[in-house]
Protein backbone atom coordinates (compact mmCIF):
# COMPACT_ATOMS: atom_id res chain seq x y z
CA UNK A 1 0.00 0.00 0.00
CA UNK A 2 1.28 3.49 -1.05
CA UNK A 3 2.10 5.67 1.81
CA UNK A 4 1.97 3.55 4.92
CA UNK A 5 5.45 2.49 6.58
CA UNK A 6 5.78 -1.27 6.94
CA UNK A 7 8.27 -3.24 7.87
CA UNK A 8 9.64 -6.32 7.39
CA UNK A 9 11.80 -8.89 9.68
CA UNK A 10 15.16 -9.54 7.80
CA UNK A 11 16.99 -12.95 8.14
CA UNK A 12 19.21 -11.89 11.59
CA UNK A 13 16.09 -10.88 13.29
CA UNK A 14 16.03 -6.74 13.09
CA UNK A 15 13.00 -4.87 11.81
CA UNK A 16 13.61 -2.72 9.05
CA UNK A 17 11.12 0.13 7.80
CA UNK A 18 10.03 1.51 4.90
CA UNK A 19 6.85 3.20 2.64
CA UNK A 20 6.30 3.71 -0.23
CA UNK A 21 4.93 6.82 -2.80
CA UNK A 22 4.38 7.53 -6.71
CA UNK A 23 2.95 5.18 -8.99
CA UNK A 24 2.24 1.42 -7.09
CA UNK A 25 2.30 -0.21 -10.53
CA UNK A 26 5.79 2.06 -11.49
CA UNK A 27 8.95 0.83 -12.13
CA UNK A 28 10.62 0.43 -8.70
CA UNK A 29 13.16 3.36 -7.54
CA UNK A 30 14.92 2.53 -4.29
CA UNK A 31 15.29 5.91 -2.09
CA UNK A 32 17.95 6.27 0.47
CA UNK A 33 17.63 8.96 2.74
CA UNK A 34 20.56 11.88 3.68
CA UNK A 35 21.64 12.84 7.30
CA UNK A 36 19.28 13.41 9.17
CA UNK A 37 16.47 12.07 7.53
CA UNK A 38 14.02 9.29 7.41
CA UNK A 39 11.75 6.89 5.19
CA UNK A 40 9.68 9.99 5.22
CA UNK A 41 12.25 11.97 3.09
CA UNK A 42 11.08 9.86 0.16
CA UNK A 43 7.94 12.30 0.54
CA UNK A 44 9.64 14.86 -1.57
CA UNK A 45 9.54 12.11 -4.73
CA UNK A 46 5.78 11.67 -4.34
CA UNK A 47 3.81 14.08 -6.98
CA UNK A 48 6.86 13.49 -9.58
CA UNK A 49 6.40 9.51 -9.51
CA UNK A 50 3.02 9.33 -9.69
CA UNK A 51 3.16 11.71 -12.74
CA UNK A 52 5.97 9.32 -14.69
CA UNK A 53 5.31 6.60 -13.83
CA UNK A 54 7.73 5.66 -10.61
CA UNK A 55 7.43 3.38 -7.41
CA UNK A 56 9.22 4.61 -4.82
CA UNK A 57 10.36 2.49 -1.45
CA UNK A 58 12.12 4.60 0.81
CA UNK A 59 13.48 2.97 3.11
CA UNK A 60 14.85 3.95 7.36
CA UNK A 61 18.55 2.26 7.83
CA UNK A 62 19.23 0.55 10.61
CA UNK A 63 18.62 2.59 14.17
CA UNK A 64 16.83 5.06 12.26
CA UNK A 65 12.64 5.22 12.45
CA UNK A 66 11.47 1.95 12.35
CA UNK A 67 14.36 0.00 11.49
CA UNK A 68 16.49 -1.97 14.47
CA UNK A 69 19.73 -0.60 15.37
CA UNK A 70 22.83 -3.05 14.22
CA UNK A 71 25.85 -3.19 16.24
CA UNK A 72 29.08 -2.50 14.67
CA UNK A 73 27.47 -1.91 11.34
CA UNK A 74 29.80 -1.21 7.75
CA UNK A 75 28.01 0.44 4.74
CA UNK A 76 29.14 -2.92 2.94
CA UNK A 77 25.93 -4.46 4.93
CA UNK A 78 23.62 -2.19 3.48
CA UNK A 79 23.01 -3.91 0.05
CA UNK A 80 22.31 -6.65 1.82
CA UNK A 81 19.11 -5.38 3.78
CA UNK A 82 17.98 -3.76 0.36
CA UNK A 83 18.42 -7.32 -1.25
CA UNK A 84 16.06 -8.95 1.02
CA UNK A 85 13.79 -5.94 1.25
CA UNK A 86 13.61 -6.35 -2.42
CA UNK A 87 13.22 -10.05 -2.78
CA UNK A 88 10.59 -9.84 -0.06
CA UNK A 89 8.44 -7.59 -2.25
CA UNK A 90 9.16 -9.84 -5.42
CA UNK A 91 11.23 -6.82 -7.06
CA UNK A 92 13.94 -8.70 -9.17
CA UNK A 93 15.71 -5.47 -10.74
CA UNK A 94 15.31 -2.02 -9.52
CA UNK A 95 17.31 1.33 -9.54
CA UNK A 96 18.57 3.54 -6.37
CA UNK A 97 18.66 7.08 -5.82
CA UNK A 98 20.11 8.48 -2.52
CA UNK A 99 20.70 12.11 -1.55
CA UNK A 100 23.08 13.67 0.40
CA UNK A 101 24.22 10.89 3.06
CA UNK A 102 22.57 8.32 0.86
CA UNK A 103 24.94 8.88 -1.76
CA UNK A 104 27.52 6.42 -0.65
CA UNK A 105 24.50 4.09 -0.01
CA UNK A 106 23.38 4.20 -3.60
CA UNK A 107 27.54 3.79 -3.99
CA UNK A 108 28.03 0.66 -2.16
CA UNK A 109 24.90 -1.13 -3.86
CA UNK A 110 26.44 -0.26 -7.21
CA UNK A 111 29.06 -1.64 -6.42
CA UNK A 112 28.46 -5.08 -4.04
CA UNK A 113 24.70 -5.57 -5.97
CA UNK A 114 25.67 -4.35 -9.99
CA UNK A 115 23.19 -6.88 -11.15
CA UNK A 116 20.61 -6.30 -9.85
CA UNK A 117 20.63 -2.45 -9.77
CA UNK A 118 19.37 -0.85 -13.28
CA UNK A 119 20.09 2.70 -12.69
CA UNK A 120 21.40 4.01 -9.91
CA UNK A 121 21.36 8.02 -8.95
CA UNK A 122 23.74 9.72 -6.56
CA UNK A 123 22.19 13.27 -5.81
CA UNK A 124 24.44 16.02 -3.88
CA UNK A 125 25.85 12.70 -2.66
CA UNK A 126 28.31 12.73 0.39
CA UNK A 127 31.66 11.48 -1.11
CA UNK A 128 34.62 9.90 0.96
CA UNK A 129 35.98 12.35 4.06
CA UNK A 130 39.16 13.82 2.29
CA UNK A 131 40.97 17.06 2.38
CA UNK A 132 40.39 18.20 -0.40
CA UNK A 133 36.46 16.62 -0.92
CA UNK A 134 35.99 19.11 2.02
CA UNK A 135 37.16 22.09 0.12
CA UNK A 136 33.93 24.28 -0.51
CA UNK A 137 32.15 23.19 2.50
CA UNK A 138 30.44 25.32 5.04
CA UNK A 139 32.79 26.28 8.34
CA UNK A 140 30.60 24.06 10.57
CA UNK A 141 30.14 21.34 8.01
CA UNK A 142 34.06 21.16 7.15
CA UNK A 143 34.97 21.08 11.00
CA UNK A 144 32.35 18.14 11.80
CA UNK A 145 33.68 16.00 8.66
CA UNK A 146 37.16 16.69 9.44
CA UNK A 147 37.18 15.55 13.16
CA UNK A 148 34.36 13.20 13.59
CA UNK A 149 36.32 9.92 13.12
CA UNK A 150 38.91 11.04 15.22
CA UNK A 151 36.91 12.26 18.29
CA UNK A 152 33.82 10.07 18.59
CA UNK A 153 32.11 11.77 21.07
CA UNK A 154 31.08 15.09 18.42
CA UNK A 155 29.27 12.18 16.09
CA UNK A 156 26.99 12.02 19.59
CA UNK A 157 27.18 15.93 20.00
CA UNK A 158 26.00 16.38 16.38
CA UNK A 159 23.58 14.31 16.43
CA UNK A 160 22.25 15.72 19.80
CA UNK A 161 22.46 19.20 18.42
CA UNK A 162 20.66 18.40 15.16
CA UNK A 163 18.01 16.26 16.94
CA UNK A 164 17.11 19.48 19.33
CA UNK A 165 17.26 22.29 15.94
CA UNK A 166 15.54 20.01 13.09
CA UNK A 167 12.46 18.38 15.97
CA UNK A 168 12.05 21.88 18.01
CA UNK A 169 13.41 24.90 15.93
CA UNK A 170 13.17 23.40 12.76
CA UNK A 171 13.29 26.93 11.26
CA UNK A 172 17.01 27.81 12.56
CA UNK A 173 18.51 24.00 11.78
CA UNK A 174 17.30 24.66 8.08
CA UNK A 175 18.92 27.95 8.10
CA UNK A 176 22.30 26.21 9.37
CA UNK A 177 22.03 23.33 7.33
CA UNK A 178 21.26 24.82 4.15
CA UNK A 179 22.90 28.58 4.07
CA UNK A 180 22.72 29.60 0.44
CA UNK A 181 19.46 31.79 -0.68
CA UNK A 182 18.96 29.10 -3.44
CA UNK A 183 18.48 26.94 -0.78
CA UNK A 184 16.07 28.88 1.73
CA UNK A 185 14.04 29.64 -1.80
CA UNK A 186 14.24 26.09 -2.73
CA UNK A 187 13.10 25.00 1.12
CA UNK A 188 10.36 27.40 1.59
CA UNK A 189 9.06 26.47 -1.61
CA UNK A 190 9.55 22.51 -0.70
CA UNK A 191 7.12 22.84 2.54
CA UNK A 192 4.93 24.92 0.84
CA UNK A 193 4.47 21.85 -1.38
CA UNK A 194 4.91 19.40 1.79
CA UNK A 195 7.62 17.52 0.22
CA UNK A 196 8.30 15.88 3.84
CA UNK A 197 11.62 17.69 4.27
CA UNK A 198 10.94 18.03 7.92
CA UNK A 199 8.50 15.32 9.06
CA UNK A 200 11.81 13.22 7.38
CA UNK A 201 14.41 14.95 9.94
CA UNK A 202 12.00 14.70 12.80
CA UNK A 203 11.47 10.87 12.71
CA UNK A 204 15.29 10.27 11.89
CA UNK A 205 15.07 10.82 16.18
CA UNK A 206 12.40 8.83 17.05
CA UNK A 207 15.04 6.46 18.47
CA UNK A 208 17.06 8.82 19.83
CA UNK A 209 20.57 9.62 18.64
CA UNK A 210 22.35 6.68 18.33
CA UNK A 211 21.36 5.65 14.69
CA UNK A 212 22.15 8.70 13.40
CA UNK A 213 25.64 9.39 15.56
CA UNK A 214 26.26 5.70 14.12
CA UNK A 215 25.79 6.89 10.86
CA UNK A 216 28.34 10.07 11.08
CA UNK A 217 30.85 6.33 11.73
CA UNK A 218 30.27 4.49 8.86
CA UNK A 219 30.65 7.90 6.73
CA UNK A 220 33.94 8.74 7.77
CA UNK A 221 35.42 4.91 8.25
CA UNK A 222 37.01 3.47 5.75
CA UNK A 223 34.18 2.42 3.16
CA UNK A 224 36.11 -0.91 2.24
CA UNK A 225 35.69 -1.12 -0.96
CA UNK A 226 36.95 1.11 -4.49
CA UNK A 227 34.46 2.92 -6.45
CA UNK A 228 36.69 2.22 -9.62
CA UNK A 229 35.02 -1.32 -9.47
CA UNK A 230 31.59 -0.35 -9.95
CA UNK A 231 30.24 -1.24 -12.69
CA UNK A 232 26.74 -0.15 -12.67
CA UNK A 233 25.64 3.07 -14.52
CA UNK A 234 25.98 5.36 -11.79
CA UNK A 235 24.72 9.46 -12.62
CA UNK A 236 25.39 11.93 -10.42
CA UNK A 237 23.51 15.64 -9.64
CA UNK A 238 25.13 18.08 -7.40
CA UNK A 239 24.71 22.08 -7.55
CA UNK A 240 27.76 24.41 -7.56
CA UNK A 241 26.58 26.86 -4.95
CA UNK A 242 26.43 23.53 -2.43
CA UNK A 243 27.93 24.35 0.73
CA UNK A 244 26.56 21.29 2.98
CA UNK A 245 28.11 18.90 -0.03
CA UNK A 246 31.24 20.30 -1.99
CA UNK A 247 31.19 19.91 -5.74
CA UNK A 248 34.63 18.26 -5.30
CA UNK A 249 33.04 15.17 -3.93
CA UNK A 250 31.03 15.43 -7.42
CA UNK A 251 34.10 15.61 -9.04
CA UNK A 252 35.67 12.77 -7.20
CA UNK A 253 33.02 10.37 -7.69
CA UNK A 254 33.06 11.11 -11.76
CA UNK A 255 36.99 10.42 -11.69
CA UNK A 256 36.22 7.37 -10.43
CA UNK A 257 33.13 5.46 -11.34
CA UNK A 258 33.75 4.19 -14.86
CA UNK A 259 31.15 5.76 -16.93
CA UNK A 260 29.60 7.94 -14.48
CA UNK A 261 27.68 10.70 -15.57
CA UNK A 262 27.65 14.62 -13.91
CA UNK A 263 24.96 16.76 -14.20
CA UNK A 264 25.53 20.36 -12.73
CA UNK A 265 23.10 23.01 -11.51
CA UNK A 266 25.33 26.29 -11.77
CA UNK A 267 22.97 28.64 -9.28
CA UNK A 268 21.92 25.27 -7.02
CA UNK A 269 22.51 24.61 -3.57
CA UNK A 270 22.10 21.40 -1.71
CA UNK A 271 18.13 21.80 -1.98
CA UNK A 272 18.76 22.34 -5.90
CA UNK A 273 17.41 18.69 -6.53
CA UNK A 274 13.70 19.97 -5.43
CA UNK A 275 14.14 21.77 -9.15
CA UNK A 276 15.16 18.55 -11.29
CA UNK A 277 13.70 15.93 -9.44
CA UNK A 278 11.23 14.75 -12.30
CA UNK A 279 14.64 14.74 -14.63
CA UNK A 280 16.30 12.66 -11.99
CA UNK A 281 13.71 9.94 -11.50
CA UNK A 282 12.93 9.74 -15.60
CA UNK A 283 16.64 9.29 -15.96
CA UNK A 284 16.64 6.36 -13.64
CA UNK A 285 14.00 4.73 -14.96
CA UNK A 286 14.29 5.36 -18.84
Amino acid sequence: MINKSKTIKLKDGRSLGYIEYGDPKGKPVFFFHGWPGSRYSGKETDLDAKRIGVRVISTDRPGIGLSDFKKDRKLLDWPDDIEELADYLKIKKFSVMGVSGGGPYVAVCAYKIPKRIIKAGIVVGLAPITKKNLEGMSFRGNLGWANYHRFPFLRTLSALNSEILFKYIPFLGQLLAFPTKQDHLAYVEAVNNKVGEESGVKEAFSQGIKGPAEELRIYTDDWEFDLKDIKAKVYLWYGAKDKCVSLNMARYYESRIPGSKLYIDKNGGHLARYKFEDKILKTLVS
